[in-house]
């Protein structure tokens, strides 16, 4: 059967009273792949949720009764939730008290179509896992094949990219050109890089103040110096970071090694991770790791700031405390600074974004702490060369996902700690964004008070300055694990 246009006119949508996004003029066709650009703050997502039907229709036509499809990070937090209150139902069962599965995820999805997809993306060794165990990228595929088995009239990818590998980023590029023709569903993608648009797009919209006003021509897009600004990577400036406060610089940990693995094992049911793992880094060295999806990087981050059970049954010492000798998480926590996708997904406070920073001093979800002058002045000092001061005593929550990831980073570097953990810290950027944090990040490599470990996906995200390398590299049915001097 054919499938009809879905036509938007003069569309005023709800996000509160303050926020409502408009769709000015769009047709989507059957056959259709439309690019959204716009800067971070824009309204990139809001479209995408008025495209889903998450909004309330305050005026103007939208099509009626289609059923749509939305990948994207505020999924991804839905999922969390569910799987919250599955695992804290009082009269929850064996199975319940497992969490969300990709299999519960599923249950409903009847069609030869999914295991097709759960193949494609190599996924099925993730069914049974609760999705509060998986990666960023693995829980972003789960999304995705999620909504490619669903046999919808629309699917919304919001930055589908992020968090994924080189390998899966070209796979899902490669579908995502295929799906219109192939399975006659349109796809809106909103992307942030230039190699994320597909080669067969049909036209490119721009989001500017919470409106889709208008589509373009590829052609006229290349043409706008502001448009290719905010997908490109941007030359960044060299800055001077604010000092951290004073009791920060004489409490400072003196030792020479900040994190000692000796001979770490970490196996899941059948899938081993780490066998026999040895990894020291000493102070004043910075550790790019790299690695495809589910290879164990984001478990070797979370070995080194505890929130990994089996830190306990390892020979596992970070700032000169051995894990599971008496210390606390505050003893270790005061001497990193970290910014990660599960780190995002648990901020889930309303504080306003003064607040944000200002809770990096003290190692909390939210501000529970009267803060001294001197740190507000560093916060506000930090959110004026992030561009975002202007936005002080906005909450979180109404930020955009990029504002959001921002604010996380600098939160990260206030104290200025001996060790960054950076878990892919640039998703969700645009061009501008990305490139002011990598000037973040390039002033701290070439100091000599804190280290870095920084995963990323993108080589064009990867600033100079780094001393070490870690490869996760697939070998058989395992990752073996490469250290090397850069």
């Amino acid at each position: 059967m054919q499938k009809r246009s879905l036509v938007f006119n003069d569309a005023v949508f709800a996000v509160n009273d303050y926020f409502t996004p408009k769709i000015k003029n769009l047709t989507i066709n059957p056959n259709d792949i439309i690019v959204l650009l716009g800067g971070n703050g824009s309204g990139k997502t809001s479209i995408s949720k008025a495209l889903n039907q998450d909004l309330k229709l305050l005026s103007g036509n939208i099509p009626s009764h289609y059923k749509s499809s939305l990948v994207a990070f505020e999924k991804q937090i839905e999922l969390f939730n569910e799987d919250f209150k599955l695992r804290n139902n009082d009269n929850a069962n064996d199975s319940e008290a497992l969490g969300l599965t990709p299999n519960k995820l599923f249950s409903e999805i009847k069609n030869d179509e999914l295991n097709s997809f759960i193949d494609f993306f190599n996924i099925r060794d993730l069914l049974d896992k609760p999705i509060r165990t998986l990666s960023g990228g693995e829980g972003r595929k789960v999304l995705i094949v999620k909504a490619l088995s669903e046999h919808t009239d629309l699917i919304i990818f919001d930055t589908p990219f992020d968090a994924l590998d080189f390998k899966s980023r070209g796979e899902l590029l490669k579908l995502i050109e295929e799906i219109p023709q192939k399975y006659q569903i349109p796809v809106v993608l909103i992307v942030n890089r230039p190699q994320e648009i597909p080669s067969n797009l049909t036209a490119i919209g721009i989001i500017k103040n919470l409106e889709l006003s208008s589509l373009k021509s590829s052609d006229e897009i290349k043409k706008d110096p502001d448009i290719c600004a905010l997908i490109n990577v941007q030359n960044y400036q060299e800055i001077k970071l604010p000092p951290p406060p004073k009791k920060f610089l004489v409490n400072q940990f003196s030792g020479e090694v900040l994190v000692d693995m000796k001979k770490v094992n970490i196996k899941y049911q059948d899938k081993t991770v780490f066998d026999n793992l040895d990894f020291k880094v000493n102070r004043h060295e910075h550790w790019l790791i790299t690695g495809p999806n589910g290879a164990g990087k984001s478990t070797l981050l979370s070995l080194i700031t505890g929130d990994n059970p089996l830190v306990y049954t390892n020979d596992i010492t970070v700032f000169g405390f051995k894990r599971g000798q008496g210390e606390s998480i505050w003893d270790i926590k005061k001497y990193y600074g970290v910014v990660s996708g599960a780190l995002h997904l648990d901020y889930r406070v309303s504080a306003p974004a003064i607040n944000v920073v200002l809770s990096g001093f003290y190692d909390s979800i939210g501000l529970y702490k009267q803060p001294t002058d001197e740190e507000l002045k560093i916060a506000k000092a930090y959110l004026n060369l992030a561009g975002l001061l202007s936005s002080q005593r906005k909450s979180f929550k109404q930020l955009s996902f990029g504002e959001q990831r921002v604010l996380l980073i600098i939160r990260a570097l206030v104290k200025m700690p001996p060790l960054l953990i950076l878990d892919e810290p640039l998703q969700g950027l645009d061009g501008f964004a990305r490139a002011r944090v990598l000037s973040f990040i390039s002033s701290i490599l070439k100091q000599d008070n804190t280290s870095i470990l920084y995963v990323t996906h993108h080589k064009e995200d990867i600033p100079d300055g780094f001393t070490n390398k870690l490869s996760f590299v697939k070998k058989d049915d395992v990752f073996d694990v490469l250290q090397e001097k850069i």
